[in-house]
């Protein structure tokens, strides 16, 4: 993700759509955002594309809700080692868990698909939410280093570039550094251990930031590439964290997207080809403001038509 869009954020959240009855105690990683508000916005059936064309995505406690999807299954993907790897569908309920650590007691029973952190949250964790029919998936940052994660001395000095603004305990790295990919591929390795279903690797779009090295588009696409197959031939599905740019060139190796504001930045007919290709986009809108009430969910005309569900999170 951008690297302002990113961190742990403390208090409870609260889902418009149903009050919870547990409470959120302090986040144990530093994933996700710390802004106050969050709407997040599933992708889910199509009926029009017009590429090129911006969606009209207003903040709302009422949107349109479309149809909720089911739980992931196995799918042929173009890449022959991801076969066996799941394959969400189009309009796979999702959420982030936020400002608390994700137990089956307080993972809402309607939700499919959850991202979770990698080294905070334990195999029997992850399989015991598997067995009450959630998809986990876990969450790294490929594209920087945080001074807090176990494996963060791993990193060659030379491969260590700029801060990350707004972040100061974490810098981007060189992606094409090979010590580094193995720094990842022994992540990869421990998600498949832990019995992830697949990766949520962040910052691959260093080439987009001032990451302090002459990153190009090309130098990431063959780093997702790389990611996408070394998760796959360890029986994991991979998704593609932001990158909009690149999203014609590895569609074909990732099985959904995450996507960050895409809204706020009118980048949101960039990520059409995954859902006409059958892969969801989990999308997400970060906002300060405490009464956002504009709704134009699949507005007739925006670009991609149909097919969002969203409901509210709010920071305390």
């Amino acid at each position: 993700m951008s690297a302002a869009a990113q961190k742990e954020a403390d208090g409870r959240i609260e889902e418009v759509s149903e009050t919870s009855d547990n409470p959120a105690t302090p986040a144990s990683t530093k994933f996700l955002t710390t802004k106050k508000k969050i709407i997040i916005f599933i992708m889910v059936g199509v009926t029009s594309l017009a590429l090129g064309l911006g969606l009209g995505i207003g903040l709302t406690q009422a949107c349109p809700t479309g149809e909720k999807g089911s739980a992931s299954t196995a799918s042929p993907s173009a890449s022959p080692a991801a076969a066996d790897v799941i394959q969400p569908s189009v309009g796979t309920t999702w959420d982030y868990p936020l400002n608390f650590s994700l137990t089956t007691s307080n993972a809402n029973k309607s939700t499919v698909f959850y991202p979770v952190d990698l080294e905070n949250t334990s195999a029997n964790t992850i399989s015991a939410l598997q067995r009450a029919g959630h998809t986990i998936v876990c969450y790294f940052s490929a594209g920087s280093v945080e001074d807090y994660r176990s494996d963060a001395g791993e990193f060659p000095a030379s491969a260590v570039g700029n801060t990350l603004d707004g972040w100061p305990d974490e810098k981007w790295v060189d992606h094409r550094n090979a010590k580094v990919r193995s720094i990842m591929t022994a992540r990869i390795a421990t998600a498949a251990s832990k019995g992830c279903s697949g990766i949520d690797a962040d910052n691959i779009d260093g080439y987009t930031n001032d990451s302090g090295f002459d990153l190009t588009e090309a130098d990431t696409v063959d780093y997702v590439r790389f990611l996408a197959n070394t998760a796959h031939a360890a029986g994991l599905a991979y998704g593609l964290k932001n990158g909009g740019g690149i999203v014609e060139q590895v569609l074909d190796v990732a099985q959904w997207a995450i996507n960050e504001e895409c809204a706020a930045y009118k980048e949101c007919a960039d990520w059409a080809p995954f859902i006409k290709a059958g892969k969801p986009v989990f999308h997400v809108e970060y906002v300060e403001d405490d009464h956002a009430t504009d709704c134009y969910c699949g507005e007739e005309g925006g670009g991609v038509r149909g097919g969002w569900t969203g409901w509210l999170l709010e920071h305390y």
